[in-house]
């Protein structure tokens, strides 16, 4: 009977046990639906995005957060123009999103912001710097990745 505690009970219980998702697959998954990926390519942003925080974490242990961030900016904008190349993949841009969103850090733009309307100028603008520092890193990771990678017939295809 609806209503009644017994069909509340029976409601409550999922019909499926529920286990976690590994880690990025619900975001990747989120990815694939804004931006109408083929869900087919699931497994390949998965892969992008694990090899891309895979890179970040190490070279950020050895070398700090900038570097790191670099490092995996330059090994994603490789591994996308080289996929980039076979006819089954998309363009490089579908490529790039999935580990383009595990390298920003849009919250420590807004962290900064809020630090700063706190009144607490100094760590505010440190906050501000450490975002300035990092999307530089990202940005210049990006185009050197690419660079490394491209080949003439790449630049002859893009112009067409």
């Amino acid at each position: 009977m609806i209503g009644s505690a017994a069909h509340c009970a029976r409601c409550a219980e999922p019909a499926v046990p529920a286990r976690p998702l590994p880690p990025g697959v619900a975001v990747r998954y989120g990815t694939v639906l804004a931006f109408a990926i083929p869900l087919r390519l699931l497994p390949v942003l998965l892969l992008l995005v694990y090899v891309t925080v895979g890179v970040q974490s190490l070279v950020t242990k050895a070398a700090g957060e900038t570097a790191g961030t670099f490092t995996a900016a330059v090994v994603l904008a490789a591994v996308t123009t080289v996929l980039d190349r076979r006819p089954s993949m998309p363009a490089r841009l579908v490529l790039l999103l999935a580990g383009f969103f595990t390298l920003t850090v849009g919250s420590l733009g807004m962290r900064g912001l809020t630090t700063l309307a706190g009144g607490h100028v100094i760590a505010g603008f440190t906050d501000l710097l450490k975002l300035v520092t990092i999307v530089t890193a990202i940005a210049l990771g990006l185009m050197a990745g690419a660079t490394l990678t491209a080949r003439g017939d790449d630049l002859a295809r893009d112009r067409a």
